[in-house]
């Protein structure tokens, strides 16, 4: 009699790895857009941050106590996505947030408009505020609670606050 070798997988082996694989990426990549979104959101704060500070050194630097609502009297420069040159007026976009100043409200928002076919969160803004540095986050109605898996203080601004 002749002895056989057979070598390889059969299709019931292969089919159980392709589920095992399948369980664990459906597991993992919603904590995967998560972690991505939590990234972003500190890349925003970071942003607010160095603004917030950069008013405080034009309101203390100016005979008249106030802050300004234009980019391009800052000391430090903010780099436009959508031009690609030095941000100037009260908005600029960056990669993945559009910053606005409120100088009459002492804050700075980021806004977030999340793409949601891409697995991304939904749209939210985190203000900060220039004096206290104090921040808020706010959800919009597709956000599904995104500022608290983010760990920032919301406030109602949607269907999930």
């Amino acid at each position: 009699m002749k002895n056989v070798n057979k070598k390889g997988f059969t299709l019931i082996e292969l089919l159980v790895v392709v589920l095992i694989i399948g369980i664990l990426a459906a597991v993992a990549l919603p904590q995967y857009f998560k972690a991505v979104e939590k990234s972003r959101a500190t890349e925003a704060l970071s942003v607010l941050g160095s603004i917030a500070a950069a008013e405080e050194r034009y309101r203390l630097a100016s005979s008249t106590n106030v802050y300004t609502a234009d980019f391009s009297n800052f000391d430090i420069s903010f780099t436009d996505e959508s031009t690609g040159s030095d941000a100037t007026g009260a908005s600029y976009k960056t990669k993945n947030f559009e910053i606005a100043l409120d100088a009459s409200a002492g804050t700075v928002t980021a806004k977030r408009g999340g793409n949601q076919a891409a697995g991304e969160a939904g749209a939210y803004s985190i203000t900060r505020a220039f004096r206290d540095g104090r921040v808020t986050c706010t959800d919009t109605a597709t956000s599904k609670g995104i500022c608290n898996s983010l760990g920032l203080p919301s406030t109602s601004g949607g269907a999930n606050s």
